[in-house]
C-alpha cells in the first residue's frame, strides 16, 4: 500500500509503498479515508534539529485523528463489522495498565512501559491507505444520521467533515472532567486556537453560557460570529480590569474557567483574571500546554472560594461514546455547519501541498485532510 512515511525524528515524511498491515487480536483493519492535518501536526511532519517535545518511535507511518471503514474486524471485535463507517481516536492506553497512554503515532509518552507500547505495537498511523487500528479506540459512527440528506432525517455531513469529531474529543473529555453542566457559566480562555475554540463550540452545545477570552480583538469577534449565543471579553492585560470585564460579560456569575493555554502563554495574566472570576465553591480545569514551573493563581483566593482546580490530560473511553451522541443529537454541529470547515482535501500523493496549505490554515478558519483517495 502507499504510505507517508517519516523515517527519524527530524525528518520530513516521503510517499513509500510499504506492506499493508494485517489483523491481530486486539486491532481492526481499516480504509484509512480522512486523517486531521491541523496547523500544529503539519509543522511537525517538516524537516526539524528539534528540540522535540514529543517524541515517537521512527521509522513510522504519522496520523491520528482519522476516519476509515472497517477492512476487517479482530477475532475478538463484537461489534464492529465490514464495511462500517468509523472514527480512530488517537489517545491509546496499556490494556493491562491504564497509567500507561501514549498518543498514536506522535507521542510515545513519558515512561519506559510508555515508550515500549508505542515502539513495539502501535508506531504506524493513519496517513496510508489502510491501518491497524486499536479496537478499543476505533468506534462506529452511524453513517445514514451524519451523512444522510437532511430531507431523510440526516445531518448532511460529508465524510471529511467527520473527522472533527475525534479532534473535539480533548475538549469533551475537560469539560466532562469538571462536570460542567447546562446553564452554568464557563470562562474559555485563550479562545481562538486549535483546543480552545472546540472548547467553546462544546460547552456551547451543552447549554452552558460561555464568555470567550483573549487578546486578539479581530479573532474573537470571528468566535463571536460563528457562536452567536456567547460573550467576547478582550483583555488588556490588567488584571482588576480584566476581571471586571470578564464579570460584566458574564453577568457577575463564573462557575467554571477553562484554561486552554498554548506553550506561547508563558508569562500572561489572563490565569489571573479568569480565576478571580470563578465565584465561591467554582472549578478551574486546566487542559493547556503551557509551560510554567509554577502557576501564577493566588494561594489565598483558591483557599477562601473553596476552588477545585484540576488538571485534564486528553478524555476517558466514556467520553468519546459521549461526544459522538452529541453529534449524532444535532446539538452540536461540526464541518462548514458548526464554524469548522473543510478547506482543503488531498490524496496522499499531494502531502507537500496538503502541509503548505494547513501550515497557514488557522484552526478558526477550517480543516485540511490528507486522504487514501482524493474528494476534491
Amino acid at each position: 500500500m502507499k504510505a507517508l512515511f517519516k523515517e527519524t525524528m527530524g525528518s520530513g515524511i516521503s510517499l513509500k509503498t510499504v506492506p499493508t498491515p494485517t489483523v491481530e487480536p486486539g486491532s481492526v483493519i481499516c480504509q484509512s479515508l480522512v486523517t486531521a492535518m491541523p496547523s500544529q501536526i503539519a509543522r511537525r511532519l517538516r524537516p526539524s534539529d528539534g528540540p522535540f517535545l514529543f517524541t515517537h518511535p521512527t521509522p513510522n507511518i504519522p496520523g491520528g485523528y482519522s476516519v476509515g471503514r472497517v477492512v476487517a474486524p479482530g477475532p475478538d471485535a463484537t461489534q464492529l463489522k465490514a464495511g462500517q463507517l468509523v472514527i480512530c481516536d488517537p489517545f491509546i492506553r496499556g490494556r493491562d495498565d491504564s497509567d500507561v497512554q501514549i498518543l498514536w503515532s506522535a507521542f510515545d509518552g513519558p515512561s519506559p512501559a510508555s515508550k515500549k507500547l508505542a515502539a513495539d505495537s502501535w508506531r504506524h498511523g493513519s496517513l496510508a491507505e489502510y491501518v491497524r487500528a486499536p479496537l478499543e479506540n476505533t468506534w462506529a459512527i452511524n453513517e445514514a444520521r451524519l451523512c444522510g440528506s437532511l430531507s431523510s432525517g440526516g445531518l448532511g455531513y460529508t465524510i471529511p467533515e467527520l473527522v472533527s469529531i475525534p479532534v473535539f474529543c480533548v475538549a469533551y473529555g475537560g469539560l466532562r472532567a469538571i462536570d460542567l453542566k447546562a446553564g452554568e457559566t464557563i470562562v474559555v480562555s485563550p479562545a481562538t486556537g486549535y483546543f480552545s475554540m472546540s472548547t467553546v463550540a462544546i460547552a456551547n452545545a451543552m447549554g452552558a453560557n460561555v464568555v470567550a477570552v483573549g487578546r486578539d480583538a479581530e479573532k474573537l469577534a470571528k468566535v463571536g460570529e460563528i457562536f452567536p449565543l456567547i460573550k467576547t471579553v478582550v483583555m488588556a492585560g490588567d488584571v482588576a480590569k480584566d476581571t471586571g470585564a470578564i464579570l460584566s460579560a458574564a453577568g457577575g456569575h463564573v462557575d467554571v474557567f477553562a484554561d486552554v493555554s498554548p506553550p506561547a502563554a508563558v508569562g500572561s495574566n489572563h490565569l489571573e483574571s479568569c480565576v478571580a472570576a470563578v465565584k465561591q465553591y467554582g472549578r478551574v480545569v486546566l487542559m493547556g500546554g503551557r509551560a510554567d514551573s509554577s502557576l501564577p493563581i493566588n494561594y489565598a483566593t483558591m483557599v477562601f472560594k473553596n476552588l477545585t482546580i484540576r488538571g485534564s490530560y486528553m478524555y476517558q473511553r466514556e467520553d468519546v461514546k459521549g461526544l459522538i451522541k452529541l453529534v449524532e443529537s444535532g446539538r452540536l454541529p461540526i464541518g462548514k455547519t458548526g464554524g469548522f470547515p473543510i478547506v482543503g482535501e488531498f490524496p496522499l500523493e499531494k502531502y507537500e501541498e496538503a502541509l503548505d496549505m494547513a501550515e497557514k490554515t488557522p484552526f478558526m478558519e477550517g480543516l485540511v485532510t490528507l486522504g487514501s483517495e482524493s474528494r476534491i
